[in-house]
């Protein structure tokens, strides 16, 4: 039986750096910088050279500036397709790395002769940690906040841009990533819990916010036969995107099953063996569907022979303590579903056997083959 499904971190035999768990910093020290290498290029059409050296007057007034504005800087998006009138002699800026083609989107960072007064910088480190341009970071709600908080808590954002006029005055132009339940249509069934959404909504931050890199890998979900593909289950990942600028609008994701839903990377799929169907199915689909033909097959008005196909039915094969990796329940009648080698979890007994557990109302119990929802042939 070919499944797929998110695995354990103790799964990976040789884990990459970046697939390590992310670790918070402590308490941020005061970021430290290093300047850009003159060949490398912000991912956004920005003029490559420096601004010119502030006069000492000027200096001061910045410096003022940023000591007194709350939120010293705010950006503003249109659409990268939408043609814009020139602001004097300069147009807006377009920024093109964020995920996907999708995503690119013109921006203008206000107050403008301000922010390009500031130098640019590659990197920035935080505590004992360097960040770099093109890295994901989690950032605090508040510069107060403990920086141990929980994980799952803190904002994720990518770092677009780091502008500074000295190390006390550091500051991030980043893009967000969203959690499901922070963006306007919730979380699903489907999402993962270490699941998050790219946007193009863009922010500067003040560096002092930022607690820490954060590793997110791309989920590729057709490449059905690449198993490392697919996230560990502490990963956080992307396999979708929010254009908050543009179009307010996911992109898609691959529909499965006869429920005609995304896979949860958390949960279990299985593909059919015939060779002509080879569809995948969610394991819990393959639960509901076995629960509603055993609650028709004990109706008092089921005619003797009419009873929903269940395949052979025998005693079942695996111990009775085995966790299923899906089950349905209606009133007292259960159905479990058990898939050989799984759960893939340390300390948690594997099924020996793919089977279907039925327990009827009245506490009898009896097993079926694992069949196909779409063509009924036997997963093997």
């Amino acid at each position: 039986m070919r499944t797929k499904k998110a695995p354990s971190q103790a799964k990976r035999a040789k884990p990459r750096a970046s697939q390590s768990k992310p670790q918070t910093n402590g308490t941020p020290r005061t970021p430290t910088l290093k300047p850009p290498k003159a060949p490398e290029r912000s991912a956004a059409r920005s003029p490559a050279a420096q601004p010119a050296e502030l006069s000492e007057s000027d200096r001061r007034r910045l410096h003022e500036y940023l000591e007194l504005a709350e939120r010293p800087f705010l950006v503003h998006t249109v659409p990268a397709s939408r043609k814009r009138k020139r602001s004097g002699a300069h147009p807006m800026q377009v920024q093109e790395d964020l995920f996907e083609q999708r995503l690119s989107v013109q921006y203008e960072v206000k107050p403008r002769d301000k922010w390009e007064s500031l130098r640019r910088y590659k990197k920035f480190t935080v505590g004992s940690e360097s960040i770099a341009t093109g890295e994901c970071i989690l950032v605090k709600h508040d510069e107060t906040e403990d920086p141990r908080m929980d994980i799952h808590s803190q904002w994720k954002a990518k770092v677009l841009e780091v502008r500074a006029l000295d190390q006390e005055h550091v500051y991030i132009r980043l893009s967000w990533l969203n959690r499901p339940e922070d963006l306007p249509s919730g979380r699903k069934d489907y999402h993962g819990k270490n699941e998050l959404i790219p946007t193009n909504q863009m922010d500067i931050i003040d560096a002092m916010a930022v607690n820490g890199a954060l590793p997110v890998r791309h989920w590729d979900e057709q490449a059905d036969g690449d198993e490392q593909s697919m996230p560990a289950e502490d990963e956080f990942f992307w396999r979708q995107t929010f254009d908050f600028a543009n179009t307010k609008s996911f992109s898609n994701l691959r529909r499965i099953c006869v429920d005609d839903a995304p896979q949860n990377p958390d949960e279990l799929i299985v593909q059919c063996s015939n060779g002509e169907c080879r569809k995948w199915m969610h394991v819990r689909c393959i639960a509901k569907n076995a629960l509603e033909r055993a609650i028709a097959s004990q109706s008092p008005n089921q005619p003797p022979d009419s009873s929903p196909k269940k395949g052979k039915l025998k005693n079942p094969a695996n111990n009775p303590n085995l966790t299923a990796v899906a089950d349905a329940t209606k009133g007292l009648t259960t159905a479990e579903v058990f898939v050989k080698g799984y759960p893939d979890r340390p300390n948690i007994e594997p099924a020996e056997e793919d089977e279907i557990v039925i327990t009827t109302e009245t506490g009898e119990q009896y097993s079926e083959e694992v069949r196909c929802l779409f063509c009924e042939t036997e997963v093997e």
